[in-house]
């Protein structure tokens, strides 16, 4: 590893390890915003910044997308399934109206109702990570360690864009209403919803390495499972924060070895931080079952290109 690429990866690693430890501290995991190690991922450790964005449409709706997601866990008195499929819904209709290709906006809104978090805490939390992330790549510009990036802004949805959209409500649907009333509901954690979202656009470079991406994430799930077991569980002499940090760094060196750089794949490995202990060992058999679903969907029913992400191409 370079000199340079020293400081994105300690950064991250740290801003995780200060949000698992405050959450240890304050005795409250709703702190703890997975999704950070997915925008780290593809805001830090990423040669360029992996979604056609910018800092404040980042921050703009990573903050819409949490608050709306805790308002449909107070307010919406629907099951479990039902407030989560409509939370995709939400999001996939914010998404393709945002004329960005920041996917990990979903996972803002699906991931407290999954979790059932309705205080304004998980909000919070969420923006001052957020944030965090943001200043910290604001400065690594400013220091050329990282390239600062252009936005375009992506075109109107079109006809395809909308028939894509729906497709992936439908399959999200029954997916998200299966694995609910099958109790195995991390195989729909919100990083795969996210996960799907980017495979259906057949330009992703995913869909090239399917097994690759799909090993990436169930291999990532692992790492932080064994990690919070081994750390917390079994020696259960260590505090959650070295098992958060030392889970982020063994999935920021994965991809870095493998040349992958896949937001959703550190997002899952800090969900296995936030878990009830009870779901830890079975935790990354779900995860890789999950993304290996959204992968199979995708190559399957997802082969014409809309034409969202040409501006990301672009730049």
């Amino acid at each position: 590893m370079r000199t340079k690429e020293i400081f994105p990866v300690l950064m991250a690693v740290a801003i995780v390890a200060v949000m698992t430890a405050a959450a240890e501290l304050f005795g409250n995991k709703e702190i703890i915003f997975p999704e950070i190690a997915a925008i780290a991922a593809g805001g830090l450790i990423a040669p360029k910044l992996v979604w056609n964005t910018d800092k404040k449409r980042i921050l703009f709706f990573i903050t819409i997308c949490a608050a709306l997601g805790v308002g449909i866990v107070r307010y919406v008195p629907l099951s479990l399934w039902a407030q989560m499929t409509a939370a995709f819904f939400v999001s996939q209709v914010i998404f393709i109206y945002s004329g960005t290709t920041f996917a990990p906006m979903i996972s803002a809104i699906v991931l407290p109702v999954m979790l059932q978090t309705e205080t304004v805490i998980y909000l919070i939390s969420a923006v001052l990570l957020t944030s965090l992330i943001l200043l910290s790549r604001f400065l690594l510009e400013k220091q050329g360690i990282l390239e600062e990036t252009g936005y375009k802004k992506e075109k109107l949805p079109q006809i395809k864009e909308y028939k894509s959209a729906a497709l992936r409500m439908v399959i999200g649907t029954a997916v998200i209403f299966a694995a609910v009333n099958l109790d195995v509901k991390f195989v729909v954690a919100p990083p795969l919803l996210v996960a799907f979202t980017e495979f259906s656009k057949p330009s992703c470079g995913a869909r090239k390495k399917a097994v690759k991406a799909v090993a990436l994430i169930g291999g990532s799930a692992l790492v932080g499972a064994v990690f919070r077991y081994v750390f917390c569980m079994w020696l259960g002499i260590f505090p959650l924060y070295l098992a958060a940090a030392a889970t982020m760094l063994t999935v920021i060196l994965l991809m870095k070895k493998i040349g992958m750089f896949l937001p959703p794949a550190g997002a899952v490995s800090i969900l296995a931080m936030l878990i009830p202990e009870s779901a830890v060992l079975w935790f990354p058999v779900q995860i890789t079952v999950g993304a290996a679903v959204a992968m199979g969907a995708a190559l399957l029913f997802f082969r014409e290109d809309t034409g969202r992400g040409k501006a990301e191409e672009e730049r």
